[in-house]
């Protein structure tokens, strides 16, 4: 179900249109920060920095500025009409723009740097106490941005680690693992359970994507599929789509329980 945070007049509609603006813009000066970021942020502690990396082009053509304009633009406006003119919806969008900017490195260079995982946990951590000082949509507790931190961040290890005895090859990077314990302060639990089944089915949307065109076009998949960006999408979706997602749930349940 829908619980739109504002009614749908002149002055909201303005504000929701202004919010897809600010979105687009967010997502060109997100790109225009990945650009300059020192080099070794996009690369691994023990690899020198590649020529591409040292240059002001990373991320740069026509298909990725308007595809991620539009997909931001719209991420902005949702996040105002869920929750309207509030501090939610400035510590959201601020959110959101440094997760813009995760899932162009690691969509790209499959690389989380550090910085953007500390701005995404302070601002989390942000988000997880005024939500529970506040209206307590999603943390109840004082303890539950901690748990849910911690705990998905350790079933990630304990996931990795099976698949390095099973299929002897790492599964997740530790980029992800402090990605999403980053991230899992916002959530708190339970609602972390939310994001981590989004995450996976978007993950598992992604990687049938990538090997049907890998297909189609007859190249090879990439042997490494990102897991950063199913996270980020996890995560948004579990903040901003939560009413609709809990009940889409709900119903999935009480169908199999027929």
């Amino acid at each position: 179900m829908m619980n739109f945070a504002i009614a749908f007049d002149v002055f909201n509609v303005i504000i929701l249109l202004l919010s897809a603006v600010l979105g687009a813009v967010g997502f060109v000066v997100s790109v225009y920060v990945m650009n300059r970021v020192p080099a070794r942020w996009l690369c691994d502690y023990d690899e020198e920095p590649s020529a591409e990396l040292l240059t002001q082009t990373r991320f740069q053509g026509k298909s990725l500025l308007i595809v991620g304009t539009v997909v931001s633009g719209i991420a902005f406006a949702m996040i105002y009409l869920f929750f309207g003119m509030s501090f939610y919806t400035l510590l959201l969008m601020l959110l959101t723009f440094v997760i813009i900017m995760v899932i162009l490195s690691d969509g790209k260079y499959c690389i989380i740097p550090d910085e953007l995982a500390v701005a995404s946990a302070v601002l989390s951590l942000l988000f997880a106490y005024y939500d529970f000082f506040n209206k307590q949509y999603f943390i109840q507790t004082w303890w539950s941005p901690l748990v849910s931190a911690v705990g998905v961040g350790l079933l990630i290890i304990a996931v990795n680690f099976i698949t390095m005895l099973v299929a002897k090859k790492e599964g997740m990077g530790f980029g992800d693992v402090k990605l999403f314990a980053a991230l899992g302060f916002a959530t708190g639990f339970p609602n972390i359970l939310t994001a981590l089944f989004v995450s996976v089915i978007t993950a598992f949307v992604v990687i049938v994507l990538t090997l049907l065109i890998s297909a189609i076009r007859r190249k090879e998949a990439g042997q490494y599929i990102p897991f950063g960006p199913s996270i980020c999408i996890g995560v948004f979706a579990t903040l901003v789509l939560h009413a609709p997602i809990v009940y889409l749930i709900g119903l999935y349940m009480s169908l199999l329980a027929r």
